[in-house]
């Protein structure tokens, strides 16, 4: 797999590498700048490599039901080419990620990591990921945690095997960086009358500007928020699930305006900062009054199931003076024999205006793009009246990976874009939506 890897890195500045500086636990390197950012300010460091790098196989059995890279007849995951970092914990709730950052260059981007506590002859697994969303192809690996204050951590970033794969073989590796942003946890607003007020989004939302609140942590080991089969589902009749798995409260006063509060990405364009909750998949129900006496008003699952949209979207015409309080949970997943917890980093979003006083274009509005899949060419159309759209291709990290202005409908496009699952957003001058597309090279 070496040999592969360095056919198809030639064009990148360097011949050969050395064993990094940090492949042991014992010489890892101190990441603690990733911790000093406010809460909502992201902090990238690296490129870092673990080409030539060592493993640790001695720590497979604890890594079982976290990663699965696991060679045919064995139990256990494999530990092959691992690097080390460390930082001393604040007490601060954060989410870390590995992503390719300009400049790196990681073999299927496939990597996974593992959280350790305690000394290098004496690690505890505080925890582990191997995918963000391996259905997905979102191989890069994500953590959310609380980090104990004056606990020495320890984290290894390790790359899959590809053990009998057929688009990818070998072990993981090249050049990868990480990312962290600290988190507002929500452990203490677990129920309606603990609501944690959101006033503040309100008052920064205008007609011609959205507000933005958060990022929140609603996860296990970041909060401690974990599913409440005793909780009352008032409200939920459209949570798919059935279940709280979680369940976190917000809470504001009306002030006469109708808005419309999305699960969000903390901002519009995705410039500067990139947080991820499992698959976006969020539920919402929309209350007013007392809590001891709520009146359900709005409930949302998926925003547009059969696009993979499952993020919630509520729309409301407040009263002036009324409390409101709003519930959000995760999905509860089951596949291929296993159960969890949609859970991770969020912001709300609001909106001047309900959504549900718009009229629905949803099923009026068709989006064909084809070829999809793809390979460096597809033709946009789209229905209704309007013969020109923006268009713009966001990749999985959600950032801009092309865009082409005033469109007209039916016409070619050629890119060069990686292989990957892409958000094709078009836009015309009464209405917007989006579409999958899926590129293979």
């Amino acid at each position: 797999m070496k040999n592969l890897l360095s056919c198809a890195m030639l064009s990148l500045p360097f011949l050969a590498w050395a064993q990094p500086d940090n492949d042991f636990c014992s010489d890892a390197l101190d990441i603690s700048e990733i911790l000093m950012g406010d809460i909502g300010e992201q902090i990238s460091l690296g490129p870092f490599v673990n080409l030539e790098a060592t493993g640790e196989p001695e720590l497979a059995d604890d890594l079982a039901g976290f990663w699965f890279d696991i060679a045919p007849g064995a139990s256990s995951p494999a530990v092959d080419q691992s690097v080390w970092f460390k930082f001393t914990g604040d007490g601060n709730t954060y989410q870390i990620f590995t992503w390719s950052c300009p400049g790196s260059a990681f073999y299927s981007n496939d990597l996974q990591l593992a959280l350790y506590a305690g000394s290098c002859d004496n690690l505890s697994l505080v925890t582990a990921n191997d995918d963000m969303q391996v259905w997905w192809g979102w191989w890069h690996s994500v953590l959310n945690f609380t980090a104990e204050e004056g606990v020495e951590y320890w984290l290894m970033a390790d790359g899959f095997n590809h053990y009998d794969g057929d688009d990818w073989q070998g072990v993981g590796q090249g050049t990868f960086c990480l990312a962290g942003m600290q988190l507002e946890p929500l452990t203490d607003h677990i129920t309606c009358d603990a609501s944690r007020n959101i006033s503040a989004l309100f008052e920064e939302t205008t007609a011609s500007s959205p507000g933005f609140i958060g990022p929140f942590d609603d996860t296990e080991l970041g909060s401690g928020i974990g599913m409440n089969l005793e909780a009352d589902m008032l409200g939920t009749e459209c949570w798919n699930d059935g279940v709280d798995d979680g369940s976190v409260w917000f809470s504001w006063t009306g002030d006469g305006n109708s808005y419309t509060i999305s699960h969000s990405q903390c901002q519009e364009d995705l410039t500067e900062t990139w947080l991820y909750y499992f698959s976006w998949d969020s539920q919402m129900a929309l209350y007013r009054g007392d809590c001891a006496e709520l009146v359900p008003i709005a409930c949302s699952e998926d925003l547009n199931f059969d696009e993979n949209q499952f993020w919630s979207q509520i729309g409301f015409d407040s009263e002036e003076g009324e409390e409101y309080h709003l519930r959000f949970d995760g999905f509860h997943w089951t596949a291929a024999g296993f159960e969890w917890s949609a859970e991770g980093a969020f912001c709300l979003r609001a909106d001047a205006g309900s959504v549900n006083n718009t009229p629905d274009q949803t099923e009026t509005f068709v989006i064909d793009a084809y070829p999809n899949p793809a390979r460096n060419q597809i033709t946009i159309s789209w229905s209704g009246d309007e013969a020109t759209a923006d268009i713009r291709v966001i990749n999985p990290a959600g950032k801009e990976a092309a865009f082409w202005p005033s469109v007209r409908r039916g016409s070619e496009h050629t890119f060069d874009l990686p292989s990957g699952f892409y958000t094709l957003q078009i836009e015309t001058s009464k209405t917007r939506s989006t579409r999958h597309l899926q590129i293979l090279r």
